[in-house]
C-alpha cells in the first residue's frame, strides 16, 4: 500500500515530539525544502540502524496510540533520543547542516509528509479524501479488538491528512515532484 510505505520509508527518516499543526507557525516553503533535502542524508543513518537492529524499536515508539496525533517522524526522532542518544546526535548533527534541530526536523518531516500524503490523494482519488470527512470514530466499536490497534493507528494516520492546515499543502506543492522522486527511488529499493 503506497501511505504504508511513505510512512515506512519516512518512519525513520525519523523525528521528534512537538506542538501540533495548529498551534504552530505556518510551514514554509523553505522547511519543506530544507527538510526534502535531508533525506538522502538520514536515509544513510537509516540504513546503518536497520543493519544494526534498532530500527523495529523505533518504528514501534512511533505507531499512535489511542487518541494520540499521528506524528511519525517526531515520535521516532524522541524515540532515538530516548533508545540511542548516542544516534540521536548523530541525526542532530546531520540536520543541522540543513538548518534544523533535531527535534524541528522532526516537527518539519511531521507536517512535510502529512501535507503530501494528503496532495497525493487529492490528485489520485478526490473521493478517498472526501470518505475520510465522513469517517467516525464510532466506527472502531465494531472492530474486533485484535485489529482495533492497527485500525486506531490507521484513523489517526487519516484524520492528520484530513486536517491539514492548507498553508502545509502550498508549502509542500513546491517539493511534491521530489518527494515523489524520493519515494519511487524507496519503493524500488524495497
Amino acid at each position: 500500500m503506497m501511505f504504508q510505505r511513505m510512512i515506512i520509508a519516512g518512519a525513520f527518516v525519523l523525528l521528534i515530539a512537538g506542538a501540533s499543526a495548529e498551534e504552530q507557525k505556518p510551514l514554509t516553503e523553505n522547511q519543506a525544502k530544507r527538510f526534502v533535502a535531508s533525506l538522502e542524508s538520514v536515509d544513510s543513518m537509516r540504513d546503518r540502524l536497520e543493519a544494526e537492529g534498532k530500527i523495529d524499536n523505533i518504528e514501534i515508539a512511533t505507531k499512535p496510540k489511542p487518541a494520540e496525533a499521528f506524528r511519525p517522524y517526531s515520535k521516532a526522532v524522541t524515540a532515538l533520543k530516548d533508545k540511542y542518544p548516542a544516534d540521536h546526535a548523530r541525526l542532530a548533527k546531520i540536520v543541522k547542516t540543513h538548518g534544523f534541530s533535531a527535534k524541528d526536523w522532526g516537527d518539519a518531516g511531521d507536517r512535510v509528509m502529512i501535507a503530501y500524503m494528503a496532495l497525493k490523494m487529492q490528485d489520485e482519488d478526490p473521493r478517498t479524501m472526501q470518505m475520510m470527512g465522513s469517517m467516525d470514530k464510532s466506527m472502531l466499536d465494531m472492530v474486533p479488538p485484535e485489529m482495533r490497534a492497527q485500525l486506531e493507528s490507521t484513523f489517526a494516520m487519516m484524520e492528520a491528512v484530513k486536517n491539514v492546515p492548507e498553508a502545509d499543502k502550498i508549502a509542500v506543492a513546491s517539493v511534491k515532484g521530489d518527494l515523489d522522486a524520493y519515494m519511487d527511488k524507496n519503493a524500488e529499493a524495497d
